[in-house]
């Protein structure tokens, strides 16, 4: 038999072997995917994901620019929302004229000729036609379907009381940069507490805040003022319980208020404070031994002080003791007291009474007095009964505390302190010279010029002031007065500290600021845990 001859194998299992080998090798690496893709997977249920993180970072809010300031009790007096601002690519604004028209529909106040102009400036990629749009409007201008409108998210400032502690809060501009108040005063604090998530807390009370803003209108108005001021404080710590400026404006539109509307009277604005001075200088007088409680002085006639005479406003009969200096007013006798004390002493104890330096409130901005050099005795008699030294109401009510602490200064602020924080108190005069002008004041209001500020039941002290304003060459202008009351009650235990006043008035402070001084006191007293009694009919 013949074996049979050795033949190649056929095309198709030479070509499937190299076919087989991709397979395979494709299999495997499905294999090593599979592997790898598990492996992974057991690493994230015991690792976690590490992309995880950044994702739920990247979702969080922002912190915000600038914290909520709320009053004293959590009442909320300034926030920041989000808004938007209107922009457009003018490149790609298909007709300026149509679309000017269409956004005035939305915004009429918005100027025709100014739109045009920025949704022609192709120069530009980007125009800002108008900020702080609300979500609704957002809405109004997107339904309008222009080409090139678009909107930028931006935050801004919101103060949900409108005008209530206008002053004291103040504002921010678009870009939320501080511009007045105590958003600028706190600057610091806000931007801390919007990092962090938490309230700037003041020492505000809505309540107290609303009644003196609202008795300081009434009588501003009643009496044709040109402006008018209000502080109370919590003498035994400094904290300013209500502030008011009038007249007064919307923080929100702030910049739609006239000028004199946004300024700051009590810290911002300086004049000659009148009779609200005699408290000190006789109580300068007391420290320096200069006189007694018992000495009498005849004020019948003028004073002559080298050429110039020292008159009061009526005439005083008989001769008094310091009460009745300070219960009358007599400017003869405050002269002669300070005259006693003398110019180097005077000027010593108005510095430790913070009249001749700046307040130091967060407000932004607290005005600096006007306090010439003394040149001579008039001068020296002069700041005795108020004149010849400028200073605001921020700073009077700050000195008066020393009624409150037994002859001790406290500084005014704006900040609500905590329940364990120090509260620095200068001592000025002996508790005892405090004590005995305190007992002074308070015969100014039951006897006095300040009879119109007694509240029954309250215990009043205070005193009235009536600082004639300057005219520049034509002197002083007796139909236009600084009037005023400044005072501290309960006069039994003492505590609060309020000042008023009037601006540019024809009447004398006991005539206007005390009897608004008296209702506003009527109002807040329950608020403040204190009783007065009931009116008779």
């Amino acid at each position: 038999m013949f074996a049979a001859a050795e033949q190649p194998a056929p095309r198709f299992a030479q070509q499937a072997a190299p076919a087989r080998n991709r397979v395979r090798i494709l299999a495997l690496s499905i294999f090593a995917v599979l592997l790898l893709l598990a492996g992974r997977a057991v690493q994230l249920a015991f690792a976690g994901d590490p992309l995880a993180e950044p994702r739920r970072a990247a979702s969080a809010p922002a912190p915000l620019a600038r914290a909520d300031i709320v009053d004293r009790n959590g009442v909320l007096l300034a926030t920041t929302v989000r808004a938007y601002a209107l922009t457009a690519a003018p490149q790609r604004v298909w007709n300026a004229g149509e679309t000017a028209d269409a956004l005035r529909r939305v915004f009429p106040d918005l100027d025709r000729a100014t739109l045009l102009r920025r949704l022609g400036d192709r120069e530009r990629r980007q125009v800002y036609l108008r900020r702080g749009l609300t979500p609704n409007q957002r809405e109004q201008v997107t339904a309008l379907g222009l080409g090139g409108i678009g909107f930028v998210a931006e935050d801004r400032r919101a103060y949900p009381q409108g005008a209530l502690a206008a002053h004291v809060l103040g504002f921010t501009d678009v870009d939320l940069n501080p511009l007045a108040g105590v958003e600028r005063g706190l600057d610091g604090a806000i931007r801390a507490g919007g990092e962090h998530g938490r309230a700037v807390a003041l020492s505000l009370d809505v309540r107290v805040q609303y009644a003196l803003e609202e008795e300081l209108d009434r009588a501003a108005r009643a009496a044709g003022a040109s402006g008018g001021a209000a502080i109370l404080l919590d003498g035994r710590n400094g904290e300013t319980l209500a502030l008011a400026s009038w007249p007064s404006f919307d923080p929100n539109a702030a910049g739609a208020a006239a000028e004199t509307a946004r300024r700051d009277r009590v810290a911002g604005g300086v004049r000659e404070l009148g009779s609200t001075m005699k408290p000190f200088t006789l109580a300068m007088a007391l420290e320096e031994r200069v006189t007694t409680g018992a000495e009498v002085f005849d004020v019948s006639m003028p004073f002559d002080i080298d050429g110039a005479a020292i008159t009061d406003h009526e005439r005083i009969l008989g001769p008094v003791g310091l009460r009745e200096i300070l219960a009358r007013s007599s400017n003869i006798g405050a002269a002669r007291l300070a005259l006693r004390v003398g110019a180097a002493r005077q000027r010593t104890y108005l510095e430790r009474l913070g009249l001749t330096a700046p307040a130091a409130l967060e407000i932004g901005r607290n005005q600096a007095p006007i306090a010439p050099d003394t040149r001579g005795r008039r001068d020296v008699a002069g700041r005795g009964f108020g004149y010849g030294l400028a200073a605001t109401p921020a700073a009077l009510a700050g000195a008066y505390t020393v009624f409150v602490n037994d002859g001790a200064r406290v500084a005014p602020t704006l900040r609500l302190r905590g329940e364990d924080e120090a509260v620095e108190r200068a001592p000025v005069f002996a508790p005892a010279t405090a004590r005995q002008v305190l007992f002074y004041l308070r015969g100014a209001v039951t006897n006095g010029t300040g009879r119109a500020a007694d509240v029954p039941g309250l215990a009043v002290a205070g005193k009235t002031g009536t600082a004639e304003i300057w005219g520049g060459a034509q002197g002083y202008d007796q139909s236009r007065n600084f009037s005023s009351f400044a005072g501290v009650f309960p006069a039994n235990e003492p505590r609060y500290v309020i000042v008023l006043a009037l601006d540019e008035v024809g009447e004398a402070g006991g005539a206007t600021a005390a009897p608004a001084v008296a209702r506003t006191l009527r109002r807040i007293a329950p608020m403040l845990g204190l009783r007065v009694e009931a009116q008779s009919e």
